[in-house]
């Protein structure tokens, strides 16, 4: 019978824990977003124009620009994330980002 409740009570912390999780994931989404220049307040289409040509990027997080070819991201030498282009500084590991 404890085997049971024990059972039971995993589950319901395992869905917990899930659903925490995701609502968490979905708010540092959207405040990256906001922090991104990506929320338009609901609005469709581009989001994103490249820093060299200007022109529209409608891929969440290319790396390259389709117009013109342009790097957009930057990848920490030390430690391997990546960040917009014309970020200087690494938030992980402190590296400064360079060309």
């Amino acid at each position: 019978m404890d085997d049971i409740f024990s059972g039971i009570a995993n589950r319901v912390k395992y869905d917990l824990e899930f659903k925490a999780g995701q609502a968490i994931s979905d708010t540092v989404a959207k405040g990256a977003g906001k922090v991104m220049g990506k929320d338009k307040g609901g609005a469709a289409g581009p989001t994103n124009a490249c820093p060299k040509c200007k022109k529209a990027i409608p891929d969440p997080r290319p790396k390259f620009c389709p117009s013109c070819g342009s790097a957009l991201m930057v990848t920490c030498k030390k430690c391997n994330a990546e960040y917009p282009a014309g970020t200087n500084f690494c938030t992980g590991c402190g590296t400064k980002l360079g060309k």
